[in-house]
């Protein structure tokens, strides 16, 4: 819980400072690695719940709350985790008429930690969620001022609907093709030149706002396209670009 306070509050100074310095970049990469920790956080709780399913058939009673000594990284705790996985799939594969004082006193010292964890992590989840939040906000708040810079007053809901009226939520062909009609649509609807469209465009990826999504063939045919920069340059030419409003 330690270790979960003290990495949650330097992400929480770092969100302050970025946003103040109206550093988008900066703010993405902390919101992935909030994103990350919930990933790892998410896939503990799941192990907990799991194996305190696997036990629950055998109704066992425990007198008190013990607190687990697994304290930490999210490895440490997924290695203490996967260490009781086999045993208590295998105390779940066995009657309760057949378990043996040593099975009952292991699930009796074990289960206690397992819902004290599982308490934890529930707290850890809903902390980081806010964190998590707040960052989303702060994020939108300078992509929207950023957007409004560029456009002289829209942000990047204005730019969205206007692009969703002209093409219909949708702009169909390669990402090259695509990219090139919202680029000349965003110079002649602002008025800007083709500098300020790029980093208009950017920022509408960023921000979800747009997305290019490829369209793959149900014959799995593919063909060469370089715009693409893959490695194996094998992928499908048609795509579109979605207008997210």
């Amino acid at each position: 819980m330690v270790y979960f306070i003290k990495l949650i509050k330097e992400k929480n100074k770092r969100i302050s400072l970025y946003h103040q310095k109206k550093d988008i970049d900066a703010l993405e990469s902390i919101l992935a690695e909030l994103n990350n920790e919930h990933s790892a956080l998410t896939e503990n709780i799941n192990e907990v719940i799991y194996l305190l399913d696997l036990v629950d058939k055998h109704q066992i009673k425990t007198q008190k709350k013990v607190v687990s000594q697994i304290h930490g990284q999210h490895k440490e705790i997924k290695k203490w985790l996967q260490s009781l996985k086999g045993i208590f799939e295998g105390l779940y594969n066995t009657s309760t008429e057949a378990l043996n004082t040593e099975d009952l006193d292991f699930m009796k010292l074990e289960v206690p930690k397992l819902i004290d964890k599982k308490e934890k992590l529930e707290h850890q989840i809903k902390y980081l969620n806010t964190i998590i939040v707040k960052t989303k906000v702060l994020l939108m708040d300078i992509q929207n001022e950023l957007s409004k810079k560029i456009t002289k007053g829209y942000d990047i809901g204005a730019v969205t609907q206007k692009m969703a009226a002209e093409f219909d939520k949708k702009v169909v062909g390669t990402y090259t093709s695509g990219r090139k009609k919202i680029i000349k649509f965003l110079e002649r609807t602002f008025e800007i030149n083709k500098l300020k469209s790029k980093e208009l465009i950017d920022l509408l990826v960023k921000s979800n706002a747009i997305n290019f999504k490829i369209d793959i063939p149900e014959n799995d045919v593919f063909y060469y396209y370089k715009d693409y920069g893959f490695a194996d340059e094998n992928v499908p030419i048609i795509g579109a670009w979605n207008i997210n409003y």
